[in-house]
């Protein structure tokens, strides 16, 4: 998130990349409503209040929702994963305590915010020699993930949590996510011509 404050790269509230927003709206979005905080004087007496929003760390933010499309190359024969939108996902807890899950906060586009990613560092604990770029790590693939939606057989364009019998059953939200993968594979490999 470093990179995105440092950069003027456009932030959008949808996955199409079609509605822009503010640097107001993504700072409400990733800090929170304005809260009232009560002023108290030196000797304890409320002396009124003050609108604050939350201090945010910005390394707080480890968890990312990845827009991609998968190309298959007739020409090279060959399944490339190309990056389309990158969007930071927080927990989102009410101020009564109650914990409504993940939501994403704004989508960015990802060819316009890959030379930025070029100029930041990785930290990698178990390489402390091995430098890499962010932009490096995403080009490579080297993240872990699941499938959580999918463009195929899917008109309504639901999450795969929101998928008729599979709202309630997180293990057969992930085969199913499994199943999407296999069949991207399979058509690759229907592909071939022996």
């Amino acid at each position: 998130l470093q990179a995105l404050q440092d950069s003027l790269v456009t932030a959008f509230a949808d996955e199409r990349f079609t509605t822009p927003m503010t640097k107001s709206e993504i700072s409400r979005m990733v800090a929170g409503d304005e809260i009232e905080v009560p002023l108290y004087d030196s000797l304890g007496v409320n002396v009124g209040s003050q609108k604050k929003r939350n201090e945010v760390n910005l390394d707080s933010f480890y968890r990312f929702h990845i827009k991609e499309e998968v190309i298959f190359d007739k020409e090279s024969s060959r399944l490339f994963w190309r990056i389309l939108g990158i969007a930071p996902v927080k927990n989102i807890v009410t101020s009564s305590g109650v914990d409504l899950g993940a939501s994403e906060l704004f989508w960015v586009y990802y060819p316009d915010l890959r030379p930025i990613l070029s100029k930041y560092e990785v930290y990698n604990g178990k390489n402390f020699s091995g430098r890499m770029s962010w932009e490096e790590l995403f080009e490579n693939r080297m993240f872990s993930a699941r499938i959580i939606k999918t463009s195929m057989d899917n008109p309504k364009d639901l999450l795969i949590k929101n998928y008729p019998g599979l709202n309630e059953n997180a293990l057969l939200q992930l085969f199913e996510g499994e199943n999407v993968k296999d069949r991207i594979q399979n058509y690759e490999q229907d592909m071939w011509s022996y």
